[in-house]
């Protein structure tokens, strides 16, 4: 599972020369397979398929072609909102925000401050309650971190959350959404040629949410959006297609509901390899930071620092 690839990134990030490193380690020690091939059956014990969600514009600039020149395939998995209405998604806003105002702390003050104004108006419970369910250990980031992504993505109640979001983004990182978005997410023709050249395409909601915590209503309605997305990308009808979990976020009525739609695969967070009874509807992925201890051993160097934004993750991203 991998999310942004790039140079200079102010969110963590392989480097491109991190990825072209895992990518040589994976080549010698895996047999990259594609989506038809995990249909299919009959996998080799090593097989290997690689994604990479949020339909990121590096993915098109340097992920694919990297892929290319090694003969190999890739699953990109975009959010329709991102693509569609060239609006941020929350994920790389909190991202971006925690990236600029690099005082995780003095950031999440800045949150509680508005939660506090708009207690008057709205059922929120208090400071310590919020922190208590809004920190739990993480593997990559900071209890102040980790509080300001949950509380910001959806640890709050709707409106205040997403005005708060606004706010914030605005002010820190950038008053100018689109254009954020023009910079960093990949078109639809992006992502057509990315199909054209082989690239396996996958679905990521529409508004990349937190599939578990929504009403049967909302899953539906995301799901369709999300398959449409597919059908603009692919200028079909999807048949047997995929999809990667926003978050890793499901439920039961996640899987019926994906079941109906004739959705064949769809990818987890979970950071496990896949076992023979997996269930082709929630198969785990290891996030990119989960096998750089591997690629270092082999070249004898220290693992790199850089990490994945997946999910988050979920990877140390969501």
């Amino acid at each position: 599972m991998y999310h942004y690839v790039r140079n200079g990134s102010p969110v963590p990030a392989r480097t491109i020369a991190e990825f072209g490193r895992q990518l040589d380690h994976l080549t010698s020690a895996y047999t990259i397979v594609r989506c038809a091939d995990v249909l299919a059956g009959g996998l080799p014990d090593n097989g290997c398929l690689l994604t990479f969600d949020d339909g990121l514009v590096e993915h098109g600039e340097y992920v694919a072609p990297a892929l290319e020149r090694r003969g190999l395939t890739g699953c990109f998995c975009p959010a329709g909102r991102s693509t569609l209405e060239r609006r941020p998604l929350d994920a790389q806003k909190t991202q971006f925000l925690l990236a600029t105002l690099r005082d995780h702390e003095a950031l999440a003050q800045r949150v509680l401050e508005r939660v506090a104004a708009a207690r008057d108006d709205f059922d929120i419970p208090t400071d310590d309650e919020l922190r208590a369910r809004n920190t739990p250990t993480h593997a990559y980031d900071a209890p102040d971190a980790v509080l300001v992504k949950r509380l910001l993505q959806y640890g709050l109640p709707d409106p205040p959350r997403s005005h708060i979001l606004d706010e914030l983004f605005a002010e820190l990182v950038d008053d100018d959404e689109q254009a954020f978005a023009e910079r960093i997410y990949l078109t639809l023709d992006d992502l057509r040629a990315l199909a054209s050249r082989g690239m396996d395409i996958a679905a990521h909601g529409y508004e990349h949410r937190r599939l578990a915590l929504l009403d049967e209503d909302a899953q539906r309605d995301e799901i369709a959006r999300s398959k449409e997305l597919l059908a603009a990308i692919l200028g079909t009808e999807p048949r047997a297609w995929t999809f990667s979990y926003p978050y890793g976020s499901r439920d039961a009525t996640t899987r019926r509901l994906l079941a109906e739609a004739r959705c064949a695969l769809a990818f987890t967070t979970d950071p496990s390899r896949v076992g023979t009874h997996d269930d082709l509807l929630e198969l785990p992925r290891l996030d990119t930071n989960d096998i750089e201890d591997e690629v270092a051993k082999r070249y004898e160097t220290p693992a790199a620092a850089g990490t994945s934004t997946g999910a988050a993750r979920s990877g140390s991203a969501r």
